[in-house]
């Protein structure tokens, strides 16, 4: 299994893209500063996972899924953090405590997956992550790309990245993913198509660029933890 590290310039530069484009092509609530810079926070979180080869998904991990969610909603500014201390707070109790959402639903649905591929593997973890009842309470959509690029990016990927030419279509296909409840026997169809779609979105918007060469020097600033969570805790 290849652990890649995430070339965070270049996804920086490409986040920060957003707010302009979407604003030029008429969206009513285009992406804030404030927004793109707190999902850059997330990716610099999935990097120093990665840096320092956790298992996101090992028991007594999950402080670092909800870490992401705090990030891309609260960013980890301490003054923020007690600002929203109570969302934080319940969201918490909402990702440990709701039996087929939050962590156990989605530890559930690793069980089965055996030894997936990156791209279906992460295609499928955006969808459990959006589809009802939802990983969080918000933020679900960006998490979920944090999330999968974790996952492509542990297996050789490039992460993904919803810049101005691909958010349209990560938009709709996570806002298609989050009007259905997965657990109804209905819906289970609907899943797998939106399923298969994810996973043909991710391998058409799959830039290299986002990955840091194989051989390149660490930057400064991103060496490996040890122990506790990684980065700023805000």
């Amino acid at each position: 299994m290849e652990w890649r590290r995430l070339n965070l310039e270049a996804i920086g530069a490409e986040l920060h893209r957003l707010p302009e484009a979407e604003a030029a092509a008429g969206e009513d609530e285009p992406p804030g500063v404030a927004v793109i810079r707190r999902l850059a926070l997330g990716y610099a979180y999935v990097d120093e996972l990665l840096a320092a080869r956790i298992d996101l998904f090992a028991y007594g991990a999950a402080r670092h899924m909800l870490e992401l969610n705090h990030r891309v909603l609260c960013g980890v500014s301490p003054d923020r953090r007690v600002e929203f201390r109570d969302h934080i707070q319940a969201t918490e109790r909402w990702f440990y405590d709701t039996p087929d959402g939050g962590v156990a639903g989605l530890s559930d649905w690793l069980r089965r997956q055996g030894g997936r591929p990156a791209i279906p593997l992460a295609a499928g973890l955006v969808f459990q992550a959006v589809s009802a009842p939802q990983l969080f309470i918000e933020g679900n959509r960006r998490t979920a790309a944090l999330l999968a690029s974790y996952v492509l990016a542990r297996g050789g990927e490039p992460p993904l990245v919803a810049g101005p030419a691909h958010f349209a279509d990560y938009d709709a296909l996570s806002a298609e993913a989050a009007a259905i409840d997965r657990t109804g026997f209905v819906d289970m169809f609907a899943g797998w198509r939106i399923v298969r779609r994810l996973t043909a979105f991710l391998r058409e918007e799959s830039d290299p660029r986002f990955l840091v060469p194989q051989g390149a020097p660490r930057a400064s600033g991103t060496t490996p933890f040890a122990g506790g969570a990684p980065g700023s805790p805000g």
